[in-house]
Formats: C-alpha cells, sequence, structure tokens
C-alpha cells in the first residue's frame, strides 16, 4: 500500500463507529475482523469484516454497506467504505484478479471471496440455461409446468404443499419417454433424505397409476445431493465440472433448503446439456446455511422481462385442501403477510385448525399430556417396527426454538416423562424402547442423512426384555422399502425426536403438528417459519400462542443479503 494509501488509512482508523462498536461482537467475528484489518486499513476494515463474518453465520451471502447493521448509530457512507476498504490489501475490486479473502462489488456488497466465486459461478450457469425467449408472463398449472420442463435445459417449479409439484414430474417423465423409447439418465435428489425418499415414492405411486412398468423399472433410488455429487471426505466433491454428473435429466426437490455452496457445487457438476428442474415453495424457510437460492431465483425470474422469466413455473392451485379449509386460509394469510388476518383464524378454530395460548412453564405439563398420549401412544403401542414408523409418520410436535421452556430439547424431555407416567414408556437411561430419533449429522456409508428419522425398538425376532436387542429402525430405501437397523452404537450423531425444530421438519409431513410458539415474542419467530410449521400438517395443525405475537411473527420477514437476485435479473 503506497505512502497516500496509509494516510487514508489511519484517517479512517480513529473515526467514530470503529473500537467502540467492536466490542459487542462474538469472538469469532472479532477475531476475524483483526485478522483482516493486519492486511491494512485499521479499524473500519476490522468492523466491516466483523460484520461480514457475523451477517454469514446469519444465513446472508454478503454485507450490504450501503445500510447500517442494527445498533450501528455512525456508518460510515458507501463511498468512504470504498475509500477505505480500497485502501486494503483485504479486499480486492469485483472485477480485480487479485486473490483477497474479501471481495467489494460495484454495488457496494462485501462478500468472502469463496462465497462471491460461488455466486458468481451459480448465476453464469443459471443464465446460460436460460431460454432465449422471454415470455410476457410466467407460466401457471401443471400442463404449462410440464411442456417447459421438457423443452428447457433450465425449469424451476414453484408452489406449495398440496398444488402438485411430485404429479407434474411424473407428467414431465411421461412427456419425455413416450412408450417405446429409452429412458432418460434420470436422477432424483434433495437435501435430506426424509425428502429424497418422499419425491421417490410420489413419483413411483404416479408411475405406477399411468401404467409404465417400463419407467418404474428404470426409475433410480432418490439420493441426496450430497450422495449424488460424493463426498470425498476433503474440501468439494467427487463430481465437478471436470468429472460431470452423468446425466440427462435431474429433479431436485426441496430447493429452498439447498444453500449456495451445495447449488454451486451442483451446477458445476452438470454436463451442459442435462436439463434440471428444481422443485420448491420460495415461502418455505431457506437453509440454516448462507443463502437463500430458490427465492432470490424466483424473484428474479418474476420480473418482466429477466432472463429467467421463460424458466418459471407457478402452482397455485391447491388438490389437498379446498379453499375454505383453514390450513389452506391460515397459510395463505401468512404466506401473504397478512397477520390481522392470520391471528384472526386462530379465534374461529375447527376444519383443520387447533388453537390455545401457549401454557406458561408451569402449566404445560399438563397441556402437553393429552397430547403427547394421543399422539404418541399408537406408536408405543406398537410392536412391529414397520407399523410402528408408519404410526411415528402421522404426528409431531414442532417448536420454534431448540432451548427454554418451549424448546425443543425441554419439550422433548416432558413428553418422555410424561409417556412414562402414562405407562407407555420405560425411560430410564439415555437411550430407550419407544424413542424417536432424528439423525443430525451425514453418514453415507451407513446411508443415513441429516434429518432422517428413526426409532429405537426391540428386535421382534430377540428374547423379550433383552437389552442388547435394542435397535434403531429406518425405512427402507427404494421400492421394496425393506426397513433398514442399526445398533445405536452404529449412528452418527443423533436426538430425540419427538419434537423437532421447524428448520429439521422441512422435508417432512405429518397427518397431525402440534406447533408450539415461545410464549414471549422472539426473533426467530418469522413469516417464513410460521408458515412452514403450518404446512408440515396435511390435516390437521394445533397452535399453541399468543394470538398477538404470532400476528408479529407474520409481519416479520427473513431478509438474507446476496447479489444473486440481481445478478440473475440482468442487473448484477
Amino acid at each position: 500500500m503506497n505512502q497516500k494509501s496509509h494516510t487514508k488509512a489511519r484517517r479512517h482508523e480513529g473515526a467514530k463507529g470503529g473500537e467502540r462498536s467492536l466490542a459487542d461482537f462474538a469472538d469469532l467475528d472479532l477475531h476475524f475482523g483483526r485478522f483482516m484489518a493486519r492486511f491494512g486499513g485499521g479499524e473500519r476494515v476490522a468492523l466491516a469484516a466483523a460484520h461480514l463474518s457475523r451477517a454469514v453465520s446469519r444465513g446472508d451471502i454478503c454485507l450490504d454497506l450501503k445500510e447500517a447493521p442494527a445498533g450501528e448509530t455512525a456508518w460510515p457512507s458507501l463511498d468512504e467504505w470504498r475509500e477505505v476498504l480500497g485502501c486494503s490489501r483485504a479486499v480486492a475490486a469485483a472485477d480485480s484478479d487479485a486473490m483477497t479473502p474479501l471481495v467489494l462489488d460495484g454495488a457496494g456488497r462485501l462478500y468472502l471471496r469463496r462465497f462471491f466465486i460461488q455466486e458468481a459461478a451459480l448465476a453464469e450457469a443459471l443464465l446460460d440455461r436460460a431460454t432465449e425467449a422471454v415470455p410476457a408472463a410466467v407460466a401457471e398449472g401443471q400442463e404449462a409446468a410440464a411442456e417447459l420442463a421438457v423443452s428447457s435445459r433450465l425449469s424451476i417449479l414453484c408452489g406449495g404443499p398440496g398444488t402438485g409439484k411430485t404429479t407434474t414430474v411424473v407428467k414431465i417423465l411421461l412427456r419425455l419417454t413416450p412408450p417405446g423409447s429409452p429412458a432418460p439418465r434420470l436422477a432424483l435428489a434433495a437435501p435430506t433424505g426424509k425428502a429424497a425418499a418422499r419425491l421417490e415414492e410420489a413419483v413411483r405411486e404416479g408411475l405406477a397409476r399411468a401404467e409404465r412398468p417400463d419407467l418404474l423399472a428404470a426409475l433410480p433410488r432418490a439420493t441426496t445431493l450430497h450422495r449424488l455429487l460424493g463426498v470425498t471426505g476433503g474440501p468439494g466433491f467427487r463430481h465437478n465440472a471436470r468429472n460431470p454428473l452423468a446425466l440427462d435429466f435431474l429433479v431436485v426437490d426441496e430447493a429452498s433448503m439447498v444453500p449456495l455452496p451445495l447449488m454451486a457445487s451442483l451446477f458445476d457438476a452438470l454436463p451442459s446439456s442435462a436439463r434440471v428442474l428444481l422443485l420448491g415453495d420460495r415461502d418455505q424457510l431457506a437453509s440454516v446455511d448462507p443463502g437463500s437460492v430458490l427465492a432470490d431465483i424466483v424473484d428474479a425470474a418474476s420480473r418482466p422481462g429477466a432472463p429467467l422469466r421463460g424458466s418459471l413455473a407457478v402452482l397455485q392451485k391447491n388438490f389437498r385442501f379446498g379453499n375454505d379449509h383453514a390450513i389452506y386460509r391460515l397459510a395463505q394469510a401468512v404466506r401473504e403477510g397478512r397477520g390481522a388476518d392470520a391471528a384472526g383464524l386462530l379465534a374461529t378454530p375447527g376444519n383443520g385448525l387447533g388453537h390455545r395460548a401457549t401454557p406458561s412453564p408451569a402449566h404445560l405439563n399438563e397441556a402437553l399430556r393429552a397430547a403427547a398420549v394421543d399422539g404418541y401412544g399408537p406408536v408405543l403401542r406398537e410392536r412391529d417396527p414397520a407399523l410402528a414408523l408408519e404410526a411415528l409418520g402421522r404426528f409431531r410436535i414442532l417448536c420454534a426454538v431448540r432451548q427454554g421452556p418451549w424448546g425443543v430439547e425441554e419439550i422433548n424431555r416432558r413428553v418422555a416423562a410424561l409417556l412414562c407416567e402414562a405407562g407407555l414408556l420405560r425411560g430410564e437411561g439415555p437411550l430407550f424402547a419407544g424413542m424417536p430419533l432424528l439423525i443430525t449429522r451425514n453418514d453415507p456409508q451407513l446411508g443415513l442423512f441429516n434429518g432422517d428419522i428413526g426409532l429405537l425398538l426391540p428386535d421382534p425376532a430377540a428374547t423379550e426384555g433383552s437389552e442388547r436387542s435394542l435397535l434403531a429402525w429406518f425405512p427402507g430405501d427404494g421400492e421394496a422399502a425393506v426397513l433398514r437397523r442399526f445398533t445405536p452404537a452404529q449412528l452418527p450423531a443423533f436426538e430425540p425426536a419427538f419434537a423437532m425444530t421447524v428448520h429439521k421438519s422441512q422435508g417432512s409431513e405429518f397427518d397431525r403438528v402440534l406447533f408450539i410458539l415461545p410464549e414471549r415474542e422472539s426473533p426467530v419467530v418469522t413469516r417464513e417459519l410460521i408458515y412452514t410449521g403450518v404446512t408440515r400438517a396435511r390435516s390437521h395443525v394445533e397452535l399453541w400462542t399468543d394470538p398477538a405475537l404470532f400476528a408479529q411473527g407474520v409481519s416479520r420477514r427473513i431478509e438474507r443479503a446476496s447479489g444473486l437476485r440481481e445478478r440473475l435479473a440482468g442487473r448484477g
């Protein structure tokens, strides 16, 4: 850095908003900021880098320097930031070849270099696959979506639960493969094993109804995206641009759950000739990892004249619920941000919707007892693992948070205790028969992945009462659906699953859902979280919440910073 640059950096270093602000950061963010400042630029560089680290940990792809983060009352102007960051060897402009750890683009967005590269690469891959003709209106309905998918290398099919996304996949496969023609090299994938299994089951049922045994025989087992790309144990995947996937057609379900790094890796590994279909609901929660990729893609494609407009199809007709069904009406009100209307629906429960105020911690057991026994009694009375797993899929308790009186950890503890009191469980020790399991870490060798749900039960063939016969049972893969079983010691990390966070429930659906929201206001209760929780229910959802807090949550949106939608709209 030249003498002029050193002078500029020193001038900004002592400015208001530097050292004082850094005291409020987590250690990781603070250390990252200090490390970046050593490249030059002083406290202002440390401040920007610490805010970027914090933003990424919250799901953002970048830090928009045009807007002051919450709590910053003396935020520099964008011109000041450009002057300060332009003096640092830690930062390069977007069009520079310098291999700096941070990148500042022309719109004032500050990135970690790897996210900048991934966002740019994904945008380029999507735009390269876009159809040349840009229609005046977005395609709507299953037939239009099917026609789009068979004629394009990229199609995005967006719709809520029950709108027929997987039915449309079947229509696409039938159009791609007329009777007597060879089936394409096909892959069905999703972010979690549970979502992949649901996709495969729905496609198989559809092909069976269409009486296409040839396609059924050729249909591959659905897989997770990590398994499809090939986990290597190190950075990157086995399949990439140098070793692409051998595919003609890829279907990715629950695309809203796919973070930026994984989506970029997926498109990097796709051969240029392959068709790709992204299925998802842009109103659901995004991945816990950085990015809101599907929402960015759909928002960009919805703009008139946008390059991706000809790749988007939207399904709006709900085949699961009628327009008068309470779950449908509630989900629509939440999705559209109509907090007062959504809260008003809670006042007239019925037709698939139940409501009560969130109980205080002192009265929580009293409220939980009937729900726990009614919901999990059929599971715990069943001795056959296959039937018990089937019963487990009918009911689930969902929570907004992990910790605290209304969090997953406490609710799981209380439910287990209540089921013991009812004589349905013997809960001695950390593991016990009848305990639902949620896998929290991928194990490709065992074929168990984050989000998979199983059940601890004795082996029916073993001597009754033998502790060594306790096994973890999981649904099988593929058409045969033979149960898989493991000893508890074989399992990757797991936790009890009487209750799950809404995040962990994505990719799953249950006949009935008990959805518990905190008694007090919480910033994690957002429109996306409420919508996702409500739409996990196939037939009935009961909400425990204060209507005023519920309305506040509906009005609170998750806004993740990225440059992807601007790139895709041709403005990046």
